[in-house]
């Protein structure tokens, strides 16, 4: 069941352009093959992690918000030509 749960939450959603993983964390998840970055040295290293996080978090919700106003018209069209 887990990796049901991995594979869904890491499917890019037509709606939102982005993984609910990423909606939610701001990043793709660390997976033992996929990690190949390093833990921050030092406090402002991590400072700045955080900061590239929460820029990139920002961005996803603002692709995700452009995306589901595009899939909302498209419905909404569509239904109103019904």
């Amino acid at each position: 069941m887990e990796l049901a749960e991995f594979c869904y939450n890491n499917s890019e959603h037509s709606a939102t352009g982005a993984t609910p993983f990423q909606m939610v964390t701001g990043k793709p998840p660390i997976v033992p093959t996929t990690w190949v970055g390093q833990p921050p040295s030092d406090a402002n290293e991590e400072v700045l992690m955080v900061t590239q996080l929460d820029e990139e978090r920002r961005r996803l919700w603002e692709m995700a918000k452009a995306n589901l106003e595009k899939a909302h018209k498209r419905y909404k069209d569509f239904a109103d030509k019904s």
